[in-house]
């Protein structure tokens, strides 16, 4: 899978939000944050195809966590992804 290239990150007040490029006059009734480790995993994977493994290697690469818990947490941020249509197959 991989990340939809329609969609960046930005700061708005102070938070990192996705926005979809392109949108004129959209109807903002979600608002997707990114928290710091979301926001960095982003900025790693664009363009890239990735699975939970591989976001499970970015995590374990920079930060101090088990493997077992990285792949857990990968699954998760790939289900809620999934969930908000930011990726496709």
């Amino acid at each position: 899978m991989k990340l939809k290239s329609d969609y960046k990150v930005r700061k708005i007040a102070g938070e990192s939000v996705i926005v979809r490029m392109g949108q004129q006059n959209v109807k903002m009734t979600t608002i997707i944050s990114l928290n710091p480790t979301s926001e960095w995993l982003w900025e790693q994977l664009q363009g890239v195809e990735f699975d939970a493994e591989k976001v499970a290697d970015l995590l374990t690469g920079e930060y101090e966590v088990e493997r077992e818990v990285a792949l857990k947490d990968a699954e998760a941020w790939i289900a809620s992804l999934t969930k908000a249509d930011l990726v496709s197959e």
